[in-house]
């Protein structure tokens, strides 16, 4: 469609608008113009009343009759009838209406004979209004559009009565000529049309007539078909927006009827049916955007007017016993916004029925932070009534004018959804950049883009890119949707890459950590592998691409080692204990794909009873190889992980520990001297199976207190550690023995050295327990 087509009409230019149907092979089937007006427009009445006063020599008066038969002869194709009428003191018919369509205008014209009189001007007026413009006998046509041209050299020489008033309520437009120097301005105003600026022409003389011609012939050819400022269809733009169902055609025309807007339903045979909203008020473009939906047996459209009450509104139609009528109108939320720019709808699950309808507001203004534009989500309820469901924004422009194009595409990701694609033309300094949202059953669209293409990552040379977007189409016949959008001068189309599903699994060989090579007796560190981590990737393709489009995909995983600590048990490598993260890029060819690793340990580690947590993450990797051209689908899981246990030494599926615990006093006597100590050794022995949370309590005299408790003998490293004294407790404390697992078969002594208080009420003699526990 090409909304500014025009047509002329006698030097004007008609803005009526053309669409062109064409076939498959881009040929030309037909043009459609609706909305259009034709150079016959609806009649005007028009009446020369020309002075035939004393003050006028016979030359001038037959320039007079010269003057006005010039502009007959020019408007003779219009729908333009005239009569005219010659006043001095009296006043006298020259040629009525049925004259001039009976021909015989111009040869009462020229027989016109000089009165040669006084300048009654007002009683011409009357005259005119009786005996021409309100007698049918005259031919004059009441419905007519009513026109008065006065030519006169001088002021009117009578009193006014209420003709101007009269020709005021009769909304005849006035054009009134002045010749020579005695008439005065002022008094010709009065008589003309408002403004009177424009519409009264002064000249010196008769012979400046012919210079007023063409400037009088438009200021008559603007009233034909147009009363005052008031326009049908001459700018009505129609296909300034248009929508096609099965054999109809909606064509928005928003010049309609002073700007109004209207919408035309052109059905197969070319009928044309007006669907019009009568509620709207001048200026409120209403066809600005349309589309069509459907619930049901119900054919629907759906029809934005962006001016309407300045913050723009969005109308409802239902077709019903081969009438519209308006089921619901939404409006905007803010003065200027231009709700209504555009609209869309989504058949979600590609039933024929319309889910929800979306509405642009592209000048929509957001301060904090700076953006321009939104999008609103309405659910479309079984009774045809519009609910909103959620808003779109994005802030990558301050002048973005996001939501100018609005566009349901056929599913992209394979979930069996419509998705939608987003203009904003303006923004990257009016490079223009489109928005892809994908679609939610329960929704209607997802709150976050799925991906942002920009005009710049295209080429440098696009400009307003994202002013028109499609997304119905498979040119490439590779079973894939494929995007059209426009730009100035260019259009871009966008392939479609095949979405993937992956997902991942870790496993590991061997089934648990052996813990035959820890041993802590010396502090030299040993790395020695563990197990041979494997991550495995299934891939299934969720669209249906055909031919020779390659759906491999390249990924970059990140495995880490001991995921939830903060110093790692394991690494990757056996040179660097502090590679606990290992990233790599692999290619998924096929539908399984499995990729081992080594992980391993230091020879010391103090823990080895709480499992290793491996944890891995992939992405789409940011540089694809020539095999692969998918994408990963962002509904994917990306994150996995596994617990990889230590091996439990156990005789049975539990561990049933034997500790052996004894001690002995170093000193045979307590010498009670302050600051003396008395020392104790521990002897802990595990002759059963591992041992965990194992600690040995320690009861002694409140006079003593325990300053140190240390490792002096073991077979392996055995680390032990002792609070305070429990609970406040005076004689109490408890030492932790090699957490969190104290191995079968250790076997290890440990000196308690005591602090003696002199203040402390002693007897002859002491008693200490210790007791082990797990």
């Amino acid at each position: 469609c090409s909304p500014s087509f025009t047509h002329e009409c006698d030097g004007n230019s008609y803005l009526n608008g053309i669409c062109y149907q064409f076939n498959s092979s881009l040929n030309t089937v037909t043009n459609i113009t609706t909305a259009f007006q034709e150079c016959t427009k609806s009649k005007v009445n028009l009446v020369f009343l020309f002075d035939g006063s004393n003050s006028m020599q016979m030359s001038e008066f037959d320039m007079n009759k010269k003057f006005i038969w010039d502009i007959v002869t020019t408007l003779k194709n219009s729908s333009i009838q005239f009569a005219a009428a010659q006043f001095s003191t009296a006043v006298r018919t020259v040629f009525t209406f049925k004259d001039y369509v009976s021909g015989t205008a111009k040869k009462k014209l020229d027989a016109e004979v000089h009165m040669k009189s006084l300048t009654n001007t007002y009683k011409a007026i009357r005259f005119t209004l009786k005996d021409l413009f309100n007698n049918e006998e005259s031919g004059a046509d009441p419905k007519a559009t009513k026109a008065l041209v006065i030519i006169t050299d001088g002021s009117p020489s009578d009193i006014e009565g209420n003709e101007i008033q009269r020709c005021e309520e009769l909304k005849i437009a006035r054009f009134i000529i002045g010749v020579g120097s005695k008439v005065q301005l002022e008094n010709l105003k009065k008589l003309a049309s408002k403004p009177t600026e424009n519409n009264t022409f002064m000249i010196q003389n008769y012979n400046g007539l012919n210079g007023l011609l063409d400037k009088l012939q438009n200021k008559i050819y603007g009233i034909e078909g147009a009363q005052g400022r008031t326009f049908g269809e001459e700018l009505s733009q129609s296909g300034f927006s248009a929508a096609s169902d099965k054999d109809t055609l909606i064509l928005g025309a928003v010049g309609s009827n002073n700007w109004q807007g209207n919408l035309y339903e052109v059905t197969g045979s070319e009928a044309e049916m007006e669907i019009k909203h009568s509620n709207l008020k001048n200026d409120s473009y209403n066809g600005y955007s349309v589309v069509v939906g459907r619930r049901g047996r119900d054919s629907l459209v759906f029809s934005g007017a962006p001016r309407s009450n300045h913050r723009g509104q969005v109308t409802l139609f239902r077709k019903m016993n081969h009438k519209w009528e308006v089921m619901s109108t939404i409006s905007g939320e803010q003065i200027g916004s231009y709700f209504g720019g555009s609209v869309c709808v989504l058949d979600l699950d590609s039933d024929n029925n319309t889910d929800f309808l979306v509405v642009g507001a592209p000048m929509y203004y957001k301060p904090h932070p700076p953006g321009e534009g939104r999008v609103y989500i309405y659910r479309l309820t079984q009774q045809l009534k519009l609910e909103k469901e959620k808003e779109l924004e994005v802030f990558e422009s301050a002048q973005g004018r996001f939501g100018t194009t609005l566009a349901a595409v056929a599913d992209l990701n394979g979930d069996q959804l419509q998705d939608l694609a987003v203009g904003a033309p303006l923004e990257d300094n009016q490079k223009g950049a489109i928005y892809i949202y994908l679609g939610n059953r329960d929704h209607g669209i997802r709150p976050q883009y799925s991906q942002r293409i920009v005009a710049s990552s295209i080429s440098e040379k696009l400009h307003h890119f994202g002013l028109a977007i499609d997304g119905v189409m498979d040119m490439g016949q590779d079973g894939l949707t494929d995007i059209a959008v426009g730009a100035q001068g260019t259009v871009v189309l966008l392939k479609t890459r095949p979405v993937v599903s992956v997902s991942a699994k870790l496993s590991f060989s061997p089934s648990e950590i052996n813990l035959t090579h820890f041993d802590c007796l010396g502090y030299s560190e040993r790395s020695f592998p563990i197990i041979t981590l494997s991550t495995c990737f299934s891939t299934a393709e969720n669209t249906n691409s055909k031919g020779t489009v390659k759906s491999g995909l390249n990924v970059t995983l990140e495995l880490k080692a001991d995921a939830v600590r903060q110093d790692s048990r394991a690494f990757f490598s056996a040179e660097d204990k502090t590679s606990r993260s290992l990233v790599t890029s692999v290619l998924l060819d096929s539908e399984v794909s499995c990729y081992n690793h080594t992980v391993f340990m230091h020879s010391c580690v103090k823990d080895t009873v709480s499992p290793v947590l491996f944890r891995l993450h992939f992405h789409q990797s940011d540089h694809q190889s020539k095999s692969s051209n998918s994408i990963l689908n962002i509904d994917c899981k990306t994150t996995t992980q596994v617990e990889v246990p230590f091996q439990i030494n156990c005789r049975n599926t539990s561990c049933v520990s034997d500790l052996q615990l004894d001690f002995k006093f170093l000193n045979n006597t307590l010498l009670v001297v302050d600051q003396a100590s008395f020392i104790v050794h521990v002897t802990l022995l595990n002759k059963g199976d591992d041992s965990f949370n194992t600690s040995v309590v320690l009861l002694y005299p409140p006079g003593l207190s325990l300053s140190m408790f240390k490792t002096i003998e073991a077979n392996r490293r055995t680390l032990s550690s002792c609070g305070d004294r429990d609970d406040g407790a005076l004689n109490k404390t408890t030492c932790s023995i090699s957490l969190p697992v104290y191995r079968s078969g250790t076997r290890a002594v440990f000196e308690g050295v005591f602090l003696i208080s002199r203040f402390y009420s002693w007897n002859d003699s002491m008693q200490m327990t210790l007791v082990t526990s797990r």
